[in-house]
């Protein structure tokens, strides 16, 4: 019985510390901190100088700077590697793995078999494979070094693809594991946790980077002067729409849904010890009780109401719209048809 009081007051005195830094809103630590707007810059840089050399190869040639930038703008290229170059950026940084890092008391990252040197080589390699040969089918328009210009881009393009889609399923594993690993959250308000909060921002983030970048590609297929047939083109786009777009779509919701329940089980954890004391103390007669276990009965029971009415799940303005975001994209591109886009 003292055992057990000794824990409840351990409980009680963290809880009580976790509610004074909730008043005082401290500015976390910095974990794993994403510098998009570095990324977003030199994404736009790489994409400039990528086209800059596009331009003065077409001019050299005599192919046209003018119908070249038609071209290139048709197929999306511009925006397409400024956004692979911030996506490819953000998978290097490491952002995911020092983020889970600090949220395990091990310090511990469990991809599972994504971690494996194998799987990570041949999942690169089937999606570039993939992707460049049905891509290739549809025919870019060009000729002699503005066509292989071209070729050398959607190459680029769709090897960056391989790695993130390759850090899409990275993530959906380091997520679903979490489950198993000891982490550290606040026994007050789980949800309110600084360090789970950024593994919810970084995912979010990238779903909709994903997403986005998406959009773009199947924009690609419509808007593209292709040579090739038509059929070749459209093969192109359901791809687009049945792989990918339901893809980040249940990446998002299955993480989401890992961090409610880890935040469900950690309330529930911390709220069983309190319970299990406060019933106690009510089932024991209080004819002769004393003020001090009154006042204790009541602050339990206060604890317990906090607790229990304290989020379930990590939740802002910025994350819900990350949130919304990609699955109004992936609507737009599945529902709506092709020649109305």
């Amino acid at each position: 019985m003292r055992a057990f009081s000794n824990t409840t007051q351990h409980f009680e005195s963290i809880s009580r510390s976790e509610m004074r830094k909730t008043s005082k809103a401290p500015k976390p630590p910095l974990i794993g901190h994403a510098n998009h707007a570095r990324w977003f810059i030199t994404g736009i840089v790489v994409s400039s100088a990528w086209t800059g050399l596009g331009c003065m190869i077409a001019a050299i040639q005599g192919y046209g700077v003018r119908s070249f930038i038609q071209d290139w703008i048709s197929y999306q290229g511009p925006f397409l590697v400024w956004l692979g170059t911030w996506l490819v950026l953000m998978i290097r940084s490491q952002n995911l793995a020092a983020r889970i890092s600090a949220i395990t008391f091990d310090g511990s990252v469990k991809p599972g078999i994504v971690g494996k040197p194998l799987f990570r080589l041949l999942a690169v390699v089937l999606v570039t494979a993939l992707t460049f040969a049905s891509g290739m089918r549809m025919g870019f328009r060009g000729q002699g070094a503005v066509l292989v210009f071209f070729w050398l881009t959607y190459l680029c393009i769709e090897i960056a693809t391989g790695f993130i889609t390759l850090h899409a399923i990275e993530i959906f594993a380091v997520v679903h594991n979490l489950r198993r690993q000891r982490i550290k959250l606040s026994h007050y308000a789980p949800a309110r946790t600084p360090k789970l909060r950024s593994i919810v921002n970084y995912f979010s983030a990238y779903v909709l980077l994903i997403a986005a970048g998406q959009f773009l590609g199947l924009l690609g297929t419509i808007k593209g002067h292709w040579t090739g047939s038509r059929p070749s083109v459209q093969v192109f786009q359901w791809f687009w729409s049945l792989v990918y777009f339901p893809m980040s779509s249940l990446l998002l919701f299955y993480s989401h849904w890992m961090i409610h329940k880890l935040i469900k089980k950690e309330k529930e954890q911390t709220l069983s010890v309190y319970e299990q004391e406060l019933e106690e103390r009510l089932s024991k007669p209080n004819n002769n009780a004393k003020i001090s276990q009154i006042v204790r009965t009541n602050q339990l029971a206060q604890l317990v109401d906090r607790i229990t009415a304290s989020p379930d799940y990590v939740i802002d303005f910025g994350i819900a719209v990350r949130t919304l975001l990609p699955l109004a994209l992936n609507l737009v591109t599945v529902f709506v048809k092709p020649s109305v886009l």
